[in-house]
């Protein structure tokens, strides 16, 4: 018998009902948020909605935040002083697809591997909410001088634009954090800066006709192909030209063409073609600047030629999704707690984004540091280490002794 055969028939943590009120056992809290299907094509309102009976039966006041068509809902909320300031730990809830995925159980039942703990999001992220969710009753029993904000997201895996709306309502309601904690997968190592990152589609319109009379038509692909031979020189400059931040793998700013697509056959013109490019982008580099050099130089050379062919004829770039780098300084003070409360001596950079940036951005100081490792997210059979959720476990409640049980803790 195989491994796999051996791990599908481990027996699963059960979760016939949700965990009792007052519950600290995370993994518990953990078996019951993955039996939840959030992946992102999905509406996350019956996790929400048993977040906020979570959030009643312990007494914790909240408040949703949705999207325009009323499917998918963060939930916000608050303990201890109901105001702006004090300590926000920020999770999201939605996971990306198991379709073609090889899995050896149920993605969504909580599964027993060793110490492992397998399920869609146990590492990405509904460990850290689990955590979060855990840390509850522990924390309603503290005498809070500032307010433990607790953020639950929708749709990071895909946009982030539930953080973005999380923010807008924090801000438009006055109750904006002040100190963030987003609890992606880090192994429990503070990280201190992302890149950035700017997708964008770049749409090629041409004119179709016989490929025997190329005179007649405007090559779409043509054009196209230009533009990509321009990204790969562009990639070549950003690694040798560009800003080099150590702490970086790599130090520079990237692009590249992820997809590309066109054509309908051999012997007809194509009439369009597209292309979905992506930078990632260190901070202090500015990926809108980045792209309007691309446009620039395209606009000179392939643009000018497709249009002196035929005026309707031209390239077209739609911003598909952006998210904002994080850079936050070793010494700023929230590093400093984050390194003493996780028992960390060091800080780190990753390439990927969160939505730190995003919170960065709109005024709260925020860090990265949350249970288990990046490299099991978006894998078929995700797991976490039961330890990592023991540490997180104490990391959370030490952070809210740190930071809110005194006026002073923040400068």
């Amino acid at each position: 018998m195989d491994n796999a055969t051996d791990r599908s028939r481990t027996p699963a943590i059960p979760a016939p009902a949700p965990p009792a009120t007052g519950t600290t056992n995370s993994a518990a809290l953990l078996a019951h948020v993955v039996s939840f299907n959030t992946t992102s094509a999905l509406t996350d309102l019956p996790l929400i909605t048993w977040i906020g009976q979570w959030m009643d039966a312990h007494g914790v006041l909240w408040s949703l935040s949705h999207n325009q068509d009323g499917t998918k809902a963060n939930l916000h909320a608050i303990i201890g002083p109901h105001t702006k300031g004090g300590l926000a730990f920020a999770g999201h809830v939605d996971t990306v697809p198991v379709t073609g995925q090889d899995w050896t159980s149920d993605p969504f039942t909580l599964r027993e591997d060793g110490s492992r703990l397998v399920a869609r999001g146990a590492a990405d992220m509904k460990g850290y909410v689990a955590c979060m969710l855990a840390a509850v009753p522990d924390i309603i029993r503290m005498p809070l001088a500032k307010p433990v904000h607790m953020l639950f997201t929708f749709d990071e895996e895909i946009t982030c634009d539930g953080a973005r709306i999380a923010m807008k309502d924090a801000t438009d309601h006055g109750l904006l954090p002040e100190w963030c904690v987003v609890g992606e997968p880090t192994l429990m190592v503070p990280v201190i800066a992302h890149k950035g990152r700017l997708a964008v589609r770049l749409t090629v319109q041409g004119k179709p006709g016989h490929s025997s009379r190329p005179d007649e038509g405007v090559n779409a692909l043509h054009a196209l192909g230009e533009a990509m031979a321009w990204v790969a020189a562009e990639a070549r400059r950003l690694a040798i030209e560009g800003r080099q931040v150590d702490g970086f793998d790599p130090p520079n700013s990237t692009i590249q063409i992820g997809i590309a697509r066109g054509g309908t056959a051999l012997n007809i013109i194509p009439e369009y073609a597209e292309a979905d490019i992506e930078w990632r982008t260190v901070p202090g580099d500015d990926a809108h600047a980045l792209l309007a050099r691309m446009e620039n130089a395209l606009s000179k050379t392939t643009g000018q030629w497709m249009k002196q062919a035929d005026p309707a004829c031209g390239l077209t770039f739609e911003i598909l999704n952006e998210l904002p780098p994080l850079a936050l300084s070793a010494n700023d003070p929230l590093a400093t707690t984050v390194r003493q409360a996780a028992g960390s001596n060091t800080e780190g950079f990753v390439s990927y984004g969160t939505e730190a940036g995003i919170y960065q951005q709109a005024g709260m100081n925020s860090i990265v540091c949350g249970p288990g490792s990046i490299e099991q997210a978006h894998r078929p059979d995700e797991w976490i280490e039961r330890d990592q959720l023991t540490r997180c476990d104490a990391f959370l409640r030490d952070m809210v002794r740190r930071v809110c049980l005194s006026p002073e803790t923040i400068p």
